[in-house]
């Protein structure tokens, strides 16, 4: 979903407002963000060649549309913006050691497509944190400006895509248009329905809230969710087969829109809840 300027500005204030501790860090994710929604005027419509109609009958049987790893897209473009925001890092502390590091990340390609960056697309975690190790950068900034460079050209191919889709017919967890796990959900309208927002393309489709994205799960006893102190309108969602968790905003208590770059960076403490939980249990079971 694409975000004006005045979204992601107001977007930073009322994190700052809930949270005082994701002041800095939201500023500059802020400032990346609205980086990149600048530059996606330079980024033209998706030439994406598209055969649905009818819908293929995989795609009712819950495979997505589109492979990741196979779009063709305007890597040049996409460098250029990820060096601009490699210029943004050098203004934070330890900032310009970080960017000769980040900027070599993008060096190696494989058919003009910086090797990272694939890794992103295809959710290679691992990958990006040996290139981190390698390259003596902060993983998460790393990912971050990758996701970001990204974003512009997976938002114009996501929303060419869902003019295509009845998300109504989609009942599965994992992203529609790419495939992709959901980075975060959100609960609204009467009895909170669930809303799941894709990690990559940030499609967002409704989903049920007793039952796990990641392995489907519908156990009620091995489902569960903790809540940050003072903070009702946040949670994490548990599930004990898979030891997956997501971060799920209540958008009847906070105002929306959901804007994933900024709200999954403002509820890294949830991440640290859910981490400890499962370290908890791991030791109660040894």
């Amino acid at each position: 979903m694409t975000h004006s300027l005045e979204d992601i500005n107001a977007k930073v204030k009322a994190i700052a407002a809930r949270n005082p501790v994701y002041t800095e860090i939201s500023q500059w994710v802020g400032d990346l963000l609205s980086t990149t929604v600048e530059a996606s005027k330079n980024f033209g419509p998706s030439d994406l060649k598209l055969d649905v109609d009818p819908l293929p009958e995989a795609w009712y049987q819950g495979k997505s549309l589109l492979n990741p790893e196979e779009l063709s897209l305007d890597w040049e473009k996409i460098s250029a913006l990820y060096e601009r925001l490699v210029e943004l890092v050098k203004k934070r502390e330890d900032g310009h050691r970080q960017a000769e590091g980040l900027l070599k990340a993008i060096e190696e390609k494989r058919n003009g497509a910086p090797v990272v960056m694939k890794a992103v697309l295809t959710s290679n975690f691992e990958a990006i944190e040996a290139s981190a190790k390698a390259l003596n950068v902060d993983s998460p900034v790393l990912a971050l400006l990758l996701r970001l460079s990204l974003r512009p050209s997976l938002l114009i191919i996501a929303q060419a895509v869902l003019k295509h889709l009845d998300l109504s017919r989609w009942h599965h967890g994992h992203c529609p248009v790419c495939g992709s796990a959901p980075g975060l959900s959100d609960l609204s309208g009467e009895g909170g329905k669930r809303r799941l927002h894709c990690s990559l393309c940030e499609t967002v489709w409704s989903y049920p809230r007793l039952r796990c994205p990641f392995c489907e799960n519908d156990n009620r006893e091995e489902l569960s969710y903790l809540r940050a102190k003072n903070e009702e309108y946040l949670r994490v969602d548990l599930c004990g087969r898979c030891n997956n968790h997501l971060k799920t905003l209540d958008l009847r208590e906070i105002s929306g829109p959901i804007i994933l770059p900024l709200d999954d960076v403002a509820t890294w403490h949830l991440d640290i809840i859910a981490g400890q939980n499962l370290e908890d249990k791991g030791n109660a079971l040894s």
